[in-house]
């Protein structure tokens, strides 16, 4: 498998033993020849009968050709060569090449026996193994073809032998200096001096000539300009063997490398580097495509690649600055790029392979896995928003606006892009199913060394794969996503891309002969049941390129915002798959030239649209499969809870409804489920604050009691003992009390007993701070629940998640903060503020500002939901009575934990009353903590409906 997903693994068929040892006796007759077993007379008629030319083959441009192999697409060639007198080269710079590639060379005869030995065993073996001394490089670069074979081999090793004999070793070192290619289109030491770093051969430093070093052997995968982090390996491998040889005093810094210039311009320029690295793979490396005068017959569509461009270009112009995008047009048949756009100009950078997370175009996969698994696409699964899930620890998952669909088929989800059935499926048939099915289908399992869909540094579970895959929260290239729906396309067939047909010599030879590489991955059925799914989606969203098409669009949110950093559309008719992508280097928010957000279903969808219609032109109209309903429909997890279908949504159906239907309220919670409703119905929210008390505590009471607000304190053990009076104040004026932990760690990577222990210890400090005092409420720290939730719950607390963060520990300023609520805030949401952990200056002037504002709006302050009927702790009564949550009477804990059923209570009274009605509420994770890693990965934006 290659590190940019160009291919994918394959299995090599065993060698049979006989064939093995005739290759190995082949290569070591040649060895013979020259090193005594037939005879030094022989080996010295050898040499002798192959004549040693008088001036070196002159480089020739190689030609790429379309598929169609008469439309010449490019003309690849070295463009700058002059020679310079090894005198003009600083020994320093000679030492790192010789260290490089031949640090014996002034002390064999021309042919090294042990680097043929090396590479005989290499290649016997499957791999391939340098083997050249500097002259043999020098012999085969200047007087022979680039092919492998003894033939040839036989040649290079006499004609090396000769040069020895004619030339001193200097004579040889300056010749092969002037002749080697370095990558940038440049032959010889003086081109790639220039190149490189825009000076002459005698201004090179240590440093910089190590550079030059490393290139040699892979001019295009060692350019820094290419691969950063390869070329700085290689530059530390050159300089290590430096120093082992007592060749480089001192220490080296790496030196800065000038801006690859681009030899051919444009957006083909890209999928040329492409076709260069593919040919590389399989023996035709870059010297001989550079300098052969090779004929390379691509993959690459006239008609798709020019409409590719054209209309790229044509959706991107008076665009903001920034927007980039990508696309990757797919033979679903053969796997033969048709069209391939990395970006507008060849500048070493293609967004063809640079990941993104997927968003709601993974979608497709976790339906084909569920399929897999005997799920049938008309099953039902309960798509109301929000909803907690296990996986998720805490944070809720809400589709995008806030759609609710109670009894909702897979297709009906996949069309309305709901989020929480396929997070809901995941859960039931395991992460793993989906993400095997997503490499097999054409992801790649690593982009360089870094493996996919899994959790990196910073994520909850670094190395795992979340069930957060459902939603596309792991990055994957265009490339790879096309190989996915090109698959889906072939009938569950993978059909491994590629970029070549042939590469031929100057003499016709022929060099290389694509073999494509197919892999039956997934069930005919199955197949035919996921395009009769995305066929749906195409039809709904009216995206039909003319032609019968299937594809699913997906939009990634930016942050914890309401703006998209990435837009998708991947699709396909029977005879070309495509996705296309638009977003920026760096993530941001992407919007078109009118200041509107960019989702999939807008620009990348038009424009996969457009191109398939004119990629297609002229061909006939192929139609797709028809379903074939695979899989059950009684497995679904619809239904299971009660009151999932009341006023306002039609649980027969399966149509998804939104904010204007009035769904109910929340379902049963399960026994130790956070609540992040308020107690009410209506327009109501219930401010929580945490990680007090602090000293900024009683200006957050004096704005809760001018305003007859009351509100609840999630308080951390250690900062109890430090405010106590705070703590009776808060009890006093009839807050509710909430355990935030002893010490504020993440008690979700701890041990059930260990949770509760540290529970206990954060009880105790409050009920020594307030005797007598009722702590309703737990918060795990971070949203990482773990064991803590239902620990929580056992001792009597109602576990407390949230709805709105506003992340004000980490947002500039007071309005800033204010403006972060009120964009997140939807009715009966649990609003997440801090009054202590750190300066809160700006969160209180945010109070100031908010709370008047939502009381003119009609929003009224109440306390959250409660599901477990809290106790008092140990002690005398406070001197004041702390009023009860407005809710109906809590059930007894002696039901078992699984009855406990909340009730939307009656209204309260002034400061806690609303209208009963019931609205959708909608979730928002959490940033700049570890869990809000999750708030990237939720397709809000995802095809925005009117």
């Amino acid at each position: 498998m290659t590190a940019n997903g160009d291919q994918y693994p394959t299995r090599k068929k065993p060698k049979p033993r006989r064939r093995l040892w005739r290759r190995i006796g082949v290569r070591l007759l040649v060895i013979a020849l020259f090193y005594g077993v037939t005879g030094a007379a022989a080996a010295e008629a050898y040499v002798e009968s192959v004549p040693l030319p008088s001036a070196p083959i002159e480089p020739q441009a190689s030609t790429l050709y379309f598929r169609d192999a008469t439309t010449i697409l490019a003309r690849v060639g070295t463009v700058d060569h002059s020679d310079v007198p090894l005198s003009a080269i600083p020994v320093e710079v000679r030492k790192a090449i010789l260290a490089a590639e031949d640090r014996d060379f002034y002390s064999h005869g021309g042919v090294s026996m042990r680097g043929v030995v090396r590479a005989v065993v290499a290649d016997v073996s499957g791999g391939r193994q340098g083997a050249s001394t500097i002259t043999q490089q020098y012999a085969r670069n200047a007087f022979l073809t680039q092919d492998v074979s003894m033939g040839r081999k036989a040649k290079e090793m006499a004609l090396s032998v000769q040069l020895e004999r004619k030339y001193t070793k200097d004579q040889i070192l300056e010749r092969y200096l002037n002749t080697i290619y370095y990558g940038r289109g440049a032959q010889g030491i003086a081109a790639a001096a220039h190149a490189y770093f825009g000076i002459t051969p005698q201004q090179l430093t240590p440093a910089q000539g190590a550079v030059l070093a490393s290139v040699i052997k892979d001019p295009w995968g060692f350019d820094p300009a290419n691969d950063a982090t390869a070329a700085r390996k290689r530059w530390n491998w050159v300089v290590k063997a430096e120093r082992d040889l007592n060749w480089l005093p001192g220490a080296l810094e790496y030196p800065a490398v000038s801006a690859a210039t681009a030899k051919n311009p444009g957006a083909d320029g890209i999928f040329i580097d492409r076709v260069e690295r593919e040919l590389a793979r399989h023996g035709v490396n870059s010297q001989m495509l550079h300098t052969g005068g090779l004929r390379v017959v691509t993959t690459l569509d006239t008609t798709a690649q020019k409409a590719a461009v054209q209309r790229i270009a044509a959706k991107l112009k008076d665009q903001p600055a920034g927007l980039r995008a990508a696309l990757v047009a797919l033979d679903p048949q053969t796997g033969g790029v048709r069209a391939y756009y990395g970006g507008a100009e060849r500048g070493y950078f293609d967004d063809a392979l640079a990941s993104h997370p997927a968003a709601s175009t993974f979608k497709p996969i976790v339906l084909a896995a569920a399929l897999d698994k005997g799920i049938s696409a008309l099953s039902k699964w309960d798509g109301r928003s929000p909803r907690l899930f296990p996986g998720r620890l805490g944070v809720p998952l809400k589709n995008h606006h806030n759609l609710q669909c109670p009894y909702c088929t897979l297709q009906t989800s996949m069309v309305d892009s709901l989020n929480t059935p396929f997070y809901a499926v995941t859960e039931q048939i395991g992460v793993t199913a989906v993400r095997d099915m997503a490499w097999e289908l054409g992801i790649s399992r690593k982009y360089g060394s870094t493996p996919t869909l899994v959790d990196v540094k910073g994520d909850p579970k670094p190395g795992k794969t979340r069930a957060d895959i459902a939603i596309g929260r792991y990055a994957v290239t265009p490339g790879d996503l096309a190989s996915v729906y090109a698959t889906f396309a072939a009938g569950g067939v993978r059909h491994d891309r590629f970029f070549v047909q042939t590469a031929d010599d100057a003499g016709g030879k022929r060099l290389y002969t694509a073999v494509p590489k197919s892999t039956p991955v997934l069930d005919q059925a199955v197949a035919a049941d996921v395009t009769s799914v995305l066929s749906a989606v195409v039809s709904s969203d009216k995206l039909a390129p003319g032609r019968p098409a299937a594809g699913k669009t997906g939009s990634q949110q930016w942050g914890n915002t309401k703006e998209t950093q990435d837009a998708w559309m991947a699709g396909y008719t029977p005879d070309l798959a495509t996705t296309v992508w638009i977003g920026k280097e760096k993530p941001g928010p992407i919007r078109d030239k009118n200041g509107k957000p960019i989702n999939g279903e807008t620009v990348p969808a038009r424009l996969w649209s457009d191109f398939t219609r004119a990629a297609l032109t002229g061909s006939p109209k192929v139609a797709l499969p028809e379903a074939a309903h695979v899989g059950r429909t009684d497995v679904g997890d619809a239904g299971l809870a009660k009151n999932i279908a009341k006023k306002g949504t039609d649980g027969r159906r399966g149509e998804s409804i939104g904010e204007g239907g009035k769904p109910d309220g929340d379902s049963k919670l399960g026994f130790g489920t956070p609540v992040v409703h308020t107690a009410g119905t209506g327009k109501r929210l219930a401010l929580t604050f945490d990680d007090g008390p602090s000293s900024y505590t009683p200006q957050v009471l004096a704005i809760l009691k001018q305003y007859g607000i009351k509100a609840t304190f999630c308080m951390v053990g250690e900062e109890v003992e430090n405010y106590p009076a705070t703590v009776r104040q808060i009890v006093a004026e009839g807050h509710q009390l909430c355990n935030h932990s002893w010490e504020h760690d993440d008690l979700g990577q701890m041990s059930a007993s260990a949770a509760k222990a540290d529970i206990q210890r954060t009880d105790a400090a409050i009920a020594a701070a307030a005797p007598g005092a009722t702590i309703t409420y737990f918060r795990a720290p971070y949203g990482s629940w773990g064991a803590s939730a239902k620990e929580g719950a056992k001792l009597g607390h109602t576990p407390l998640g949230w709805l709105v963060d506003p992340d004000d520990w980490l947002l500039p300023g007071a309005g800033v903060i204010a403006q972060r609520i009120e964009d997140q805030l939807t009715p009966r949401a649990v609003v997440l503020v801090h009054d202590g952990g750190g300066e809160r200056e700006q969160t209180v002037e945010a109070l100031t500002k908010l709370i008047p504002k939502l009381k003119r709006e009609g929003w009224t302050f109440d306390l959250p939901e409660r599901t477990i009927d809290a106790k008092p702790q140990p002690g005398p009564s406070p001197s004041k009575t702390t009023p009860s949550p407005p809710s109906s009477p809590q059930p007894s804990q002696t039901q078992p934990a699984d009855q406990t059923q909340p009730t939307d209570p009656p209204s309260a009274g002034p400061g806690t009353s609303g209208s009963p009605d019931p609205q959708t509420s909608s979730s928002s994770t959490p940033e700049g903590v570890e869990q809000p890693q999750d708030a990237g990965s939720e397709d809000d934006h995802e095809d925005d409906r009117k």
